[in-house]
């Protein structure tokens, strides 16, 4: 059910093993270039003694082979730590600024307002967005992973492009966040850098060691002239090895990236079911004599962009008549001949010609949501959300868009604004108990800013409406505030959480809902900028090893949707039949407590990516024993999803059974 897209994590594993070999061929080479070049100077400098050195000196191969590995390897190094904070410090380093959702620039409003669809289509979180001020027509998106990635966009994407081209545009950005192409393009980056590190070790030779040297006095104790010489020629000559440095690293960026852009289009065109909207913006980037970004980093991260971000002799992306040709499913001639002849004027498909797309089948009326099916869904409505990880269609981005259509404006505006997406985050926990709903707003005003607390008096009753005509909008606000959530000061990030937990705790117990928003709020705030200095654990362990975390939330799932221990054991029993992990007894109800559920979580980050597929099918048939699921096993199972890095779309309102 859910094997393509873990074939296409795994395939992203092995691309990282295929971007390491050439690594290692490309020092490999650079080693010998370094040694042939220090051989030939001992043999020179020899050749007038009695025993001249020859051009095999297993020595000389130890110390320059050595030296040249280290000064790649603390390149590479330099490199990965100061991009150690994901995506931000790329966009950054392109000279990007952060934009606000609430930013009144009709441009930079219809931009968000795409990612924001696009976000809870894909069921991942909502990523931090960032402008470079450059008239190209690009975009990037960057990041070690979901908690970590950002979105990228040049002035010229977001004022030329039509909001289909815009859309198909962040679509296939999209693609590289779900795909695990982000981390690779990050590591491809520090290996790059340290690559081309003996090239800038030997301009800093020529141009400043060297000459200084060579300007001191001369004389006989004073071997400063000829040494400075010696250090400039030696500096010209890892400038030249350097020169082949950057070659093997542009090949090594060519390599890598090229297959994956041809992936991302087609995901793109599946996600919008609009090939004319990417196509579209290929044939007006097409249309420019050169779409070269301005910024200097451009060079070292042109292989994180939307198309080629400089005119180099070894490209990063393919050709664009050959992108828009797969698209159309038209002749590569056919499209470099209409593109020549209109100069990439936006030019339209022929009739059926969606290319990878197919023929658009008519939307669904996701509008028509009866009230009961907000707490329901059919159980093949939840087999086709899990079928559908990493690979939403254009009923999820219609979907989407009805769902935060229903937001009313008061809370739409706060979640974009670092106070207001604090409140209605918090106002998320509020209790239906009048005790217990004053025993929060006490821990509130003992813990909180007097403007936060205006804040959630202002949103309590909206906030409290719209959730109530629809549970489904707690997790969709939730979603929408994490770029605002993002840019609180990490000083103010413990007294937000403090004020989370007191909220949960105000009753005395912790219920699913609360623990799920504690957990998302904890995984994007506190632990997602650790894990993105310390790395991810290896995913190696089988789900045999994992059988106790395994078994918990299945019967944890089993339970939520059932209305009797009979209920709970036949859903479990389904589950666990599934996950092939025997016909064991399911836990009791007091056994599982989300604080269990929480460390099992913890530990089922671990799995292997193969084993992760078994998971989710055997959770989505315990959730579909009884032919449906509930919104609390379907949240349940989104927070599985999240755990294991499969970003799940959401389950669109169906047909319940009768």
């Amino acid at each position: 059910m859910v094997m393509d897209f873990i074939e296409d994590q795994e395939k992203a594993r092995s691309r990282t093993g295929r971007l390491v070999f050439l690594f290692l061929l490309a020092v490999v080479g650079t080693v010998l270039a370094v040694y042939l070049v220090a051989a030939g100077v001992m043999v020179v400098m020899t050749q007038s003694e009695e025993t001249s050195a020859g051009w095999w000196a297993p020595e000389l191969l130890g110390v320059v082979g050595g030296g040249t590995i280290l000064v790649i390897a603390i390149g590479s190094l330099v490199k990965t730590a100061q991009l150690a904070s994901g995506g931000k410090a790329v966009a950054e380093s392109l000279g990007g600024t952060l934009v606000h959702a609430e930013d009144r620039d009709p441009d930079l409003r219809r931009l968000m307002n795409v990612i924001e669809e696009m976000s809870i289509a894909s069921g991942c979180p909502m990523p931090p967005v960032y402008l470079i001020d450059d008239a190209s027509i690009n975009a990037f998106a960057a990041g070690f992973g979901f908690d970590s990635a950002v979105i990228g966009v040049t002035r010229g994407c977001v004022q030329q492009l039509s909001r289909d081209e815009l859309q198909g545009v962040m679509a296939h950005e999209f693609s590289h966040i779900v795909h695990g192409d982000m981390k690779l393009n990050i590591r491809l980056t520090g290996l790059i850098f340290g690559i081309m590190a003996l090239g800038f070790l030997g301009y800093v030779c020529f141009r400043f060691i060297g000459p200084v040297l060579a300007r001191s006095g001369g004389g006989k104790n004073n071997p400063g002239p000829a040494l400075g010489l010696a250090v400039i020629v030696g500096g010209l000559a890892l400038m030249a090895i350097g020169s082949l440095g950057t070659l093997a690293a542009r090949l090594i960026q060519s390599a890598v990236s090229r297959q994956r852009e041809y992936l991302a289009d087609a995901a793109a065109v599946d996600y919008t079911r609009n090939p004319s909207g990417i196509a579209g913006a290929l044939r007006r980037i097409g249309g420019f004599p050169k779409n070269d970004l301005r910024q200097s980093a451009a060079s070292e991260f042109q292989h994180f962009f939307f198309t080629s971000a400089l005119s180099t002799a070894f490209a990063t992306h393919p050709p664009l008549a050959d992108r828009i040709a797969r698209i159309e499913n038209r002749p590569q001639a056919e499209i470099e001949e209409a593109m020549a002849d209109r100069s990439g004027a936006s030019e339209s498909p022929p009739p059926n010609t969606a290319g990878f797309a197919g023929s658009a089948p008519p939307m669904p009326d996701v509008t028509a949501d009866a009230p009961e099916s907000r707490e329901v869904r059919a159980a093949e409505q939840v087999r086709e959300s899990i079928a559908r990880l990493g690979d939403p269609d254009a009923d999820h981005l219609a979907y989407a868009r009805t769902l935060i259509g229903s937001i009313p404006d008061p809370v739409r505006s706060a979640v974009h604004d670092t106070i207001g997406a604090k409140a209605v985050c918090l106002l998320l926990l509020v209790d239906d108990d009048p005790e217990v709903r004053s025993a929060q707003a006490s821990a509130l005003s003992e813990n909180l800013d007097p403007l936060t607390v205006e804040e959630i008096r202002r949103l309590r009753e909206v906030v409290a409406g719209a959730v109530g005509r629809n549970p489904e909008l707690r997790l969709v606000l939730l979603d929408l505030s994490m770029p605002a959530l993002a840019r609180m000061p990490e000083e103010d990030r413990p007294r937000f959480m403090e004020s989370v937990r007191a909220m949960q705790e105000a009753d005395g117990r912790l219920d699913r809902f609360e623990w799920l928003l504690g957990r998302i709020l904890r995984d994007h705030l506190v632990e997602g900028s650790k894990k993105s200095r310390r790395g991810s654990a290896r995913p190696n362990r089988s789900i045999a090893l994992l059988e106790d975390s395994v078994r918990l939330v299945l019967a944890m799932l089993a339970w939520s949707g059932a209305r009797n221990e009979n209920q709970a054991l036949h859903a479990f029993r389904e589950g666990a039949r599934r996950a092939k992990i025997g016909d064991i007894d399911l836990p009791a109800r007091t056994d599982c407590s989300v604080t269990g559920l929480d460390r099992s979580l913890d530990r089922i980050r671990r799995l292997r990516w193969r084993d992760r597929s078994i998971l989710l099918d055997a959770a989505v048939e315990t959730v579909c024993a009884d032919g449906h699921g509930t919104l609390a096993e379907i949240e349940l199972l989104r927070a599985l999803a999240a755990a294991i890095e499969c970003p799940m779309p959401p389950v669109l309102p169906g047909r319940l059974p009768s």
